[in-house]
C-alpha cells in the first residue's frame, strides 16, 4: 500500500467519529460509528480464537 493511500484510508475513518448512529448506548447517548467500529473490532479481536 502506497503512504497516500494509507493516509486516505485514515482520514475516512476520522470521518466516522464525526458520524452518529441511528442508535444509543445503554445510557441512551448516542454513539459514533466509530465508537460502534472500534467495540466490534475489539469482540473480533476477542473472539477470534473461540469462532472458526
Amino acid at each position: 500500500m502506497r503512504p497516500s493511500e494509507f493516509l486516505d484510508i485514515l482520514h475516512v475513518a476520522e470521518k466516522l467519529k464525526d458520524t452518529p448512529r441511528h442508535c444509543t448506548t445503554s445510557n441512551r447517548r448516542r454513539e459514533s460509528v466509530a465508537e460502534h467500529s472500534w467495540r466490534v473490532s475489539l469482540m473480533a479481536m476477542l473472539l477470534k480464537k473461540r469462532v472458526p
